[in-house]
């Protein structure tokens, strides 16, 4: 009978644990003639302490079963034992019999020191058995089984009976105090954590350097740069801005706060860096998308003395994928197997996004499957990686994988695959996994419920998108904006900025995100005037500052309105960065109306970004050719070929069988491209005729007609 197992009451385990301990231990011939039958209890507990602190746990259990009189020291020294060996449950048996056993009464130190092996091991039920234990031997009074409790609730997710402990405490030191607060910060309950911080700072126990760093993480997540501004007053005047574990705590309440000056100015200022110290910075710089510098204290880090550890890699494999920099992450690769850290789970799932975000789906695939453990988080990536690039076989396939293994898809996974499905426009396969969704309970979560929605505005089916979005419990920001989206891409912009204006009245406050969906919806149905008023809306009435998606929607809505001098005038003033897109836009626009001095302007912006568009270069060509300058024309098509720029050709893909085909005008990729040319050749041949005799009836008939 094991502690796992366990499910009767308190005093069945006891009973049915002692003849565990009575079993007979493996002999130890050279050590046991050393024994002699009567040892003194004192001399015992003072060897029994010697074994266990050097290690010899084996030889220290021998001792103590041939120990004629055990008291609580002797039991308290062998569960510690047993704790500190990580054997929790060997642990608790033991306790199971020591409470057994009449001679022996258990006192504060054992019974918070097996409170302890019930919250490493997530024994809830033998816990809540000790937590009434201490309640009737009044043992509860003492602060040290007190901070178990707590400790052992927070482990197992009860944090509220932990504040509930906690309150019932007649005292309480900084340790408890600061256990509680971690409980909650851990949680995710931050503001509730920074309360009781600000609670204890009106009694006697002065927050430690360990209480300081907690409450500035809760600062940090809250972005409670004021607050944590106030704990760094408190910091120095107690002596500790120098203590490595306060300072890291400040750098990152700073930088999560938007603060990266006071950060810099922080790590600049400290006299002792740890792994800790340059990971924060090197995950900081990414946060901001300051990639590059990321890179860069990466290589200052590793010129120092301080080695690198699983989560510094995983922030610098995410800075590769953002910069794909696929060099750089194999680099890494070989770095992190010379370190020793190639079966670190973290690093793992961080080197396969990095290869599915560069497009090397090959090396993530034989990374996954050359893992000897997995989580839930590698199953998510490499669903996600196939997905995101267009593979809807083999997704699908990984994600059955998954299910294979008992391990429950999460909502990233599910998302994943209804992008894709979407994406390929594979209207059964997402319906199966809303069915999924459905069966797991899933379907009110928000990013599901937006998935689903984008999904079947992908697949032509609005009416089901706007079924989903109308069954939600709870609108919220994203599912509205996936619903606008949907609406603008199949036409209907009244209903889409009808459903924007709903928002605004129930209160939801629109994001960045939002408004691109409604300024699609006005481009897309003319409206160049309420485009406009939105426009000026998320900047004065939201504060939010346009980014080139929203100049791309304006630029977008002065084209089709035929304004093309406004819009180059909007792209030439936009104050964030021009990509190639704005200059496409206006270039087709060009095209439209044949305007080809701005067109030729365009195009010559658009190649300054990309010497390769072809888009760029056939569009320029065909202005000239439409307008009749078919020498310039000439000019701009012989460039494109001597710079080996191939037009992008279009495909198209159906499904068939569960399995998604793709085709290419000229293509002959697919293995039975053979057969499909020679059923078309047929069906081209068949229409021909089809169509020669059509034309001969019609004549005949016309023969006919005029006769007299």
């Amino acid at each position: 009978m094991t502690v796992m197992r366990n499910g009767g009451r308190f005093r069945q385990f006891c009973t049915a644990s002692v003849s565990l301990l009575e079993k007979p231990v493996d002999k130890f011939v050279h050590y046991e003639s050393r024994l002699p039958n009567q040892v003194v209890s004192f001399d015992s507990n003072y060897q029994l302490r010697n074994l266990i602190d050097s290690g010899n746990l084996r030889y220290a259990r021998k001792v103590f079963d041939k120990m004629p009189h055990r008291d609580v020291f002797s039991w308290t020294s062998i569960i510690q034992g047993y704790i500190a060996a990580t054997n929790y449950e060997e642990a608790l048996i033991l306790f199971s019999a020591m409470h057994v056993d009449p001679r022996v009464s258990a006192d504060t130190h054992v019974l918070s020191v097996s409170l302890k092996a019930c919250g490493h091991s997530s024994t809830l039920s033998f816990g809540e058995s000790l937590h009434a234990f201490s309640l009737k031997t009044s043992l509860l009074s003492s602060v040290f089984v007190g901070s178990a409790l707590l400790d052992l609730y927070k482990r197992t997710g009860m944090i509220d009976k932990s504040c509930r402990v906690f309150s019932e405490m007649p005292y309480r030191n900084t340790v408890t105090w600061t256990a509680i607060i971690t409980g909650l910060v851990h949680a995710g309950r931050h503001k509730d954590g920074l309360m009781y911080f600000s609670e204890m700072s009106r009694f006697r126990e002065l927050p430690d350097t360990f209480t300081f760093a907690i409450a500035l993480k809760a600062c940090a997540c809250l972005r409670q740069l004021k607050y944590g501004q106030g704990i760094h007053t408190h910091v120095i005047v107690k002596g500790f801005a120098a203590v490595l574990c306060v300072a890291n705590s400040l750098f990152t309440m700073y930088t999560e706060c938007g603060e990266m000056q006071d950060g810099l100015r922080l790590f600049e200022s400290m006299s002792e860096r740890d792994v800790v110290s340059w990971t924060s910075l090197i995950t900081a710089y990414s946060r901001i998308g300051q990639e590059e510098n990321a890179v860069k204290t990466f290589l200052l880090m590793r010129s120092s003395d301080v080695p690198p550890n699983e989560q510094t890699f995983a922030s610098m494999f995410a800075a590769c994928a953002s910069l794909s920099r696929l060099v750089w992450g194999e680099q890494l690769h070989g770095n992190v197997f010379s370190l020793g850290l190639g079966d670190s789970l973290s690093v793992s799932n961080s080197m396969m996004k990095m290869y599915s975000t560069c497009g090397k789906l090959d090396s993530a695939s034989v990374l996954f499957r050359g893992m000897r453990c997995r989580d839930i988080i590698s199953w998510s990536t490499i669903i996600g990686g196939y997905s995101q690039a267009g593979f809807v076989e083999e997704g699908f396939e990984y994600f059955s994988l998954m299910r294979q293994s008992g391990t429950k898809p999460t909502d990233f996974a599910l998302a994943s695959l209804l992008s894709v499905s979407g994406n390929m426009a594979v209207l059964e396969q997402g319906r199966q996994v809303h069915a999924l969704s459905l069966y797991l309970g899933l379907e009110q979560n928000p990013t599901i419920r937006s998935a689903l929605i984008t999904m079947y505005s992908k697949c032509g089916s609005i009416t089901e998108a706007s079924k989903v979005f109308e069954e939600t419990n709870r609108a919220d920001i994203v599912a509205l904006t996936a619903m606008t989206n949907g609406y603008a891409e199949h036409g209907k912009s009244k209903e889409a900025i009808d459903l924007f204006e709903k928002s605004l009245k129930v209160g939801l406050r629109p994001d960045t995100v939002t408004f691109i969906s409604v300024l699609n919806a006005c481009a897309h149905s003319g409206q160049l005037d309420l485009g406009f008023h939105y426009f000026n809306m998320m900047q004065e009435k939201y504060n939010m500052s346009p980014a080139k998606e929203h100049y791309g929607c304006m630029v977008d809505l002065l084209c089709r309105a035929g304004r093309l001098s406004e819009a180059e005038k909007m792209i030439n003033e936009m104050p964030c960065k021009k990509d190639d897109v704005v200059w496409t836009t206006l270039l087709r626009a060009c095209t439209a109306k044949r305007d080809i001095e701005r067109g030729r302007r365009a195009a010559e912006r658009v190649l300054e970004l990309d010497p390769t568009s072809s888009t760029a270069i056939v569009t320029l060509a065909n202005i000239y050719s439409s307008t009749g300058k078919w020498k310039e024309a000439a000019i701009v098509r012989k460039s494109m070929k001597s710079k080996g720029v191939i037009k992008e050709l279009g495909w198209s893909s159906i499904l068939i069988k569960d399995r998604v085909s793709a085709f290419a005008s000229g293509g002959q990729s697919h293995p039975q491209s053979e057969d499909i040319y020679s059923i078309l050749e047929l069906v081209v041949s068949g229409a021909v005729a089809h169509r020669y005799d059509c034309a001969i009836k019609r004549a005949f008939e016309s023969i006919q007609s005029c006769d007299p």
